[in-house]
C-alpha cells in the first residue's frame, strides 16, 4: 500500500526508488521567545524555521533559554502559532484563579486568545471562540488582539488546551 501512495503521489522515481522531497521554507517564523530584561522590560528574540532546524541539527534545544542571560535576561515563554494565552485585564486577573478548575471557564473564556500570527513586535491573537478573521477596528480587543510591543505581553499566561478545550497545562511547556 505504501509503494502505491508513492508511486501515485510521484514520489518514485523510474526505478521505483524514493525522490527526495524535503525542503525547508526558510522565511516563516518558528516561534518567538519573550525574555525580560535586567530593567524588567519585555524583550523578544523571533527564531525562524531555518534557524530552529539548525539548533536540532546541531543537538541544541530550539529555545534558547539562556540567550542574553549574560545581560541578566530571563526567559519567560515562547509563543507558536496557535499556541493559547489568558490575558488580563481591567477586571479580571488570570493569577488570582485556579486556570484549571472548569468552574472558573466562565471567567476565563473572554479572555482566552489563540495566537494567530508572529512577527517582529507584531503579535496578532484571537479570540477562542472567534472563527471569522475579520480585523475590523470596533472589534479589537474583543474579538482579537493586535500587540505591537513586547511590553503589552506582560502578565500573559501561557496554558495547553486539549481535545475539548480543557487548559490542561499552564506555563511552558
Amino acid at each position: 500500500p505504501l509503494e502505491e501512495y508513492l508511486k501515485r503521489t510521484g514520489q518514485l522515481d523510474e526505478e521505483g526508488k524514493p525522490i527526495d522531497v524535503d525542503f525547508v521554507s526558510t522565511g516563516n517564523n518558528h516561534h518567538v521567545a519573550i525574555y525580560k530584561d535586567a530593567d524588567g522590560n519585555l524583550q523578544e528574540k523571533v527564531v525562524s524555521f531555518y534557524e530552529a532546524v539548525e539548533r536540532v541539527n546541531q543537538h541544541l534545544s530550539v529555545i534558547d533559554k539562556t540567550y542574553n542571560e549574560h545581560l541578566g535576561w530571563q526567559f519567560l515563554f515562547t509563543m507558536k502559532q496557535n499556541e493559547y494565552f489568558v490575558f488580563p485585564s481591567n477586571d479580571f486577573n488570570p493569577r488570582e484563579i485556579d486556570l484549571e478548575n472548569p468552574k472558573n471557564n466562565n471567567l476565563i473564556s473572554k479572555n482566552l486568545f489563540r495566537v494567530q500570527k508572529i512577527a517582529t513586535k507584531n503579535y496578532m491573537f484571537r479570540h477562542h471562540l472567534e472563527t471569522n478573521v475579520e480585523d475590523k477596528k470596533e472589534l479589537r480587543n474583543t474579538v482579537y488582539v493586535l500587540i505591537q510591543s513586547c511590553n503589552h505581553l506582560k502578565g500573559i499566561i501561557k496554558v495547553r488546551i486539549n481535545h475539548i478545550g480543557q487548559i490542561v497545562k499552564i506555563g511552558e511547556y
